[in-house]
């Protein structure tokens, strides 16, 4: 789970000629996740993005892609953590929430990898809901986010169904979860100012108390 806690906030680069293979597509998506946090997707542009890695124009294609392409693996690191080609639904911090017997023990993992994702999808989820009102690219990339969240959010909340009695229906459960995320650690730990820690122990309590019979 600590490969999905990370900050953003590094030391910007210089630009440098050469780079070490495989170097290139991470030092990329890196610049572009802290710029579309501080400066947003649509005011950032390739330019910025290279001259942030500190490698030249023609890398940031050729390394990642467009900023489209950028943007959804900007996305996807900022949820998974790392750039492992293992789906979310398949990585070991989610199948011990999931997969857990004891359903007040589930809830208090869940609230875990929520916090933990919400570390690395909080700085941009507000510039991508941003520019997706504007943007048919982050509008889809948008779109995606979502399905995704509910989709694995749902499985949570029958897994925790059929070991143990919830206050509501399935589908009220899992919109609960999607309501808070990543909205209430916005509100909380970004703009309140709450540590991620503060955070995890009440999001526990709330989902305990609204889930379980």
């Amino acid at each position: 789970m600590a490969s999905i806690i990370r900050s953003v906030a590094t030391v910007k680069r210089e630009y440098r000629s050469t780079i070490r293979r495989g170097d290139a597509p991470q030092l990329v998506i890196a610049a572009a996740t802290r710029l579309f946090a501080t400066k947003g997707y649509l005011a950032t542009s390739i330019e910025d993005i290279a001259a942030e890695a500190g490698v030249a124009r023609p890398t940031v294609f050729s390394a990642v892609g467009p900023k489209p392409v950028i943007l959804r693996a900007v996305v996807d690191q900022a949820i998974a953590g790392d750039d492992a080609a293992v789906p979310v639904a398949e990585r070991a911090w989610w199948r011990e929430a999931v997969d857990e017997p004891d359903a007040a023990t589930a809830i208090r993992r869940l609230a875990r990898t929520m916090t933990g994702i919400g570390q690395g999808i909080a700085p941009i989820a507000r510039a991508l809901e941003t520019a997706a009102t504007m943007d048919a690219d982050s509008a889809e990339v948008w779109a995606r986010y979502q399905t995704q969240r509910r989709t694995g959010l749902r499985e949570f909340v029958e897994a925790l169904g059929a070991k143990h009695a919830t206050r509501w229906d399935v589908d009220t459960l899992t919109d609960t979860l999607w309501m808070l995320q990543p909205s209430a650690y916005l509100r909380l730990v970004i703009d309140g100012g709450w540590s991620p820690e503060r955070y995890e122990v009440w999001l526990a309590d709330v989902l305990t108390r609204v889930f379980l019979e």
